[in-house]
């Protein structure tokens, strides 16, 4: 029996989007546009409406002194309706579009969303400087021109387990060209 299925070589190491950063992402815009309509709601319709129904009021018949929402309250729900509504969208587009993809670390060829593939002879170093804090690792390398690149790896948006085994394979990379280095090779 034949299978058209591509076996892997051992020791690829693919790194997808972690399922709890997209999940959060989603979270946080639901809750910036629907506390943004929210807000237009009070700050456009509810509290014009009601203070607008204080002003008819007979003076005389148990009509309180103040309206029921001060003017501040209606600028300030409008700016906040505006804003959060705006704002949720360009948020949901932009930590989707930082998420695309995955890492992937194929023999000696790492591949990262937005760049183009980079050999592991190509990379000049690894900064681990916010990995144990915040997950984060910033890879220099040497692009086609000779010039020092940056990408960063960031075990949050990605699958951390697949993530670290990425870091520590480049880590060990480097290593072994410096050891190779030392001893004169």
């Amino acid at each position: 029996m034949t299978t058209n299925a591509v076996a892997k070589p051992a020791g690829d190491v693919v790194a997808r989007v972690d399922f709890q950063y997209r999940w959060r992402t989603w979270a946080l815009f639901l809750l910036f546009f629907c506390w943004g309509l929210w807000s237009l709601n009070d700050g456009f319709v509810r509290y014009p409406r009601e203070n607008a129904a204080w002003a008819k009021m007979d003076e005389r018949v148990n009509r309180p002194a103040k309206p029921p929402h001060e003017i501040s309250s209606v600028i300030f729900n409008q700016a906040i309706g505006i804003g959060l509504t705006i704002l949720s969208i360009p948020l949901l587009a932009w930590r989707s579009y930082r998420s695309r993809g995955a890492y992937v670390l194929a023999g000696d060829i790492v591949r990262v969303p937005g760049l183009d593939p980079v050999a592991l002879s190509q990379i000049r170093g690894l900064d681990l400087v916010r990995w144990d804090r915040k997950g984060m690792a910033v890879v220099e390398y040497g692009d086609a021109a000779g010039q020092i690149q940056r990408f960063v790896l960031n075990d949050m948006i990605y699958e951390r387990t697949a993530t670290d085994r990425i870091v520590d394979r480049i880590e060990a990379h480097l290593n072994s060209q410096d050891a190779s280095s030392s001893t004169g090779q």
